[in-house]
């Protein structure tokens, strides 16, 4: 358990004529489940996720950190590479991105979204984010 490596891709909407900028940020010692049966008998035959996210991460006080980063709600985020959030805009990948910071222009019509969808497996758009105290760590369910 803990063992997988996950890119979170956290989307800074583009302004005025500007594409989306998408920050990546690898995280290793995860527990990523893409077991559709025990997904479905833990959530119920509704759920429409297919991927269950366990990270871990570490708290100061009021201050959470993940991957050394600081996290923040996805409301408050600051829309920065320095920080990280996990909101329904965002997407993760079982993977280990090395390809640094990437703007949806060079990647056509669909995006860098849909450029990751068609051409690599275990791509994931959040669904559904839940933080736990007792354990320390956020479920993050995809689709």
């Amino acid at each position: 358990m803990y063992q997988d490596t996950v890119t979170i891709f956290n989307k800074k909407p583009g302004g005025r004529g500007e594409a989306p900028i998408w920050y990546p940020t690898v995280i290793h010692g995860v527990n990523l489940n893409i077991d559709r049966a025990a997904i479905m008998a833990k959530y119920g035959t509704d759920s429409q996720d297919n991927a269950e996210l366990h990270i871990r991460y570490q708290r100061d006080g009021e201050n959470i950190t993940v991957a050394g980063k600081p996290w923040m709600s996805p409301k408050s985020w600051d829309k920065t590479e320095d920080s990280i959030t996990f909101g329904t805009d965002d997407f993760f990948w079982k993977g280990e991105w090395d390809g640094g910071i990437v703007t949806d222009a060079d990647y056509g019509v669909d995006g860098f979204y849909g450029h990751m969808n068609r051409t690599h497996d275990y791509v994931f758009a959040v669904s559904s984010v839940a933080l736990y105290s007792v354990i320390p760590h956020f479920e993050i369910m995809g689709k």
